[in-house]
């Protein structure tokens, strides 16, 4: 919300805020949630009396979770919007939220006519953490190719020729995952390949170091490498940033807001919900005929194009014919990037069911741009929002 695409930024000090001429605030309405519950200031219940947890430990409680909430919110909070269609969107590990959020909507919708339905019209992730093996797969080229739009490979060819001997048993341990998420076989899956494949950069990404959500730039925090997300978190431990919010002072575990939720990160750790592949309920959603938008930023390498593309090639469904059988053209223009295309394009439109309607996949890359594309490349950003929301073509 204060990093891209708010109505607000944090300001350069990590005091303030300034307005963003390119929030998506302009052309619909945002409700930013902080979900899991125990992320950010969202907490449970147990929390309010000082006790750890019990915080979701896998995507799929999350999604339970979300979607209740959201019926709350429209029947209960809001009455008027239960009327109106839903779009949901998210970013990295969204890759996994958002697949099981719309497939948990879908299906209580389905089976649950009476009570309260959310009109659920699409789909929209960035840079997803969908399918690990594939976001693997895809370091080779991300590191070793021209193909992200850099004028030479960042690794030379000694790196690439240990990453690409690494990668064939690192792939083979982690479809064993896919095929068996038991959590011991998905920890080992992981330690295969970070240390075969993924170590050779993300050993050296941190502060002062390489920056994985953008391959081109300095990395200024350690995990999250980006300097205003240290000036968000600064922010908002401001006591009157808090007083504003109503942070309730009694509630131990506001008084200290971080970024990320080491709680959380070790449940889902637990369960081995990063070893698993989303493309099971990817597939659900648009057999539903829910549209979905994949975008990404070409210079990511921790949700990289070259995985995102692969897996969504390969993804078992009645449109993979036609979409993996198209190539990837040119779309849009920017004044920031003086005219030049924006990025690439490839979708299909499928009609699922006996309705005339088709179901739209569309898969977007954008250039000069990394994990949060719409940081980097804000214009085209909204360009591709509104492109999108009103259903009109990218190419």
């Amino acid at each position: 919300m204060l990093q891209e695409l708010g109505p607000c930024l944090i300001n350069s000090y990590g005091n303030g805020t300034i307005y963003n001429k390119y929030g998506w605030s302009a052309i619909t309405n945002l409700l930013f949630v902080d979900q899991p519950a125990g992320v950010g200031f969202s907490y449970v219940d147990a929390e309010r009396n000082g006790e750890p947890g019990p915080v979701p430990s896998n995507s799929f409680i999350s999604a339970q979770d979300m979607h209740i909430f959201l019926q709350i919110f429209t029947s209960q909070a809001f009455p008027p919007l239960q009327h109106n269609a839903l779009h949901i969107s998210g970013e990295s590990y969204a890759g996994h939220y958002l697949p099981t959020l719309a497939s948990q909507i879908i299906s209580q919708n389905t089976l649950y006519r009476s009570r309260t339905q959310i009109l659920l019209k699409s789909v929209l992730i960035g840079n997803g953490y969908v399918s690990p093996l594939d976001t693997t797969f895809g370091y080779w080229e991300t590191l070793c190719t021209t193909n992200p739009g850099v004028d030479a490979p960042i690794f030379n060819s000694t790196r690439c020729d240990i990453m690409a001997t690494n990668l064939p048993r690192c792939l083979s341990v982690a479809k064993t995952c896919y095929s068996h998420p038991d959590p011991a076989i998905c920890t080992a899956a992981k330690s295969v390949c970070k240390s075969g494949v993924i170590d050779w950069y993300d050993s050296e990404s941190g502060a002062g170091g390489r920056n994985r959500f953008d391959i081109t730039a300095p990395c200024y925090m350690d995990d999250f490498c980006y300097k205003n997300t240290e000036n968000i978190q600064s922010y908002l431990n401001l006591p009157h940033v808090q007083d504003a919010l109503r942070i309730e002072e009694n509630m131990p575990a506001f008084r200290n807001y971080t970024v990320d939720s080491e709680a959380v990160a070790t449940a889902f750790y637990a369960t081995s919900d990063f070893g698993i592949s989303m493309e099971p309920q990817v597939r659900y959603i648009l057999e539903s005929e829910v549209d979905m938008l994949f975008y990404q930023g070409n210079l990511d390498l921790a949700c990289n194009t070259a995985g995102n593309l692969r897996w969504a090639d390969s993804m078992s469904w009645k449109g993979q014919a036609e979409f993996a059988s198209k190539k990837l053209i040119g779309w849009g223009e920017s004044v920031d990037m003086k005219g030049k295309k924006a990025g690439t394009v490839k979708e299909v439109k499928v009609r699922i069911g006996e309705r005339e309607r088709r179901t739209r996949l569309a898969f977007v890359t954008i250039d000069g741009s990394g994990h949060m594309a719409p940081q980097d490349q804000p214009e085209v950003a909204l360009d591709m929002l509104g492109r999108w929301l009103g259903g009109k073509e990218f190419d």
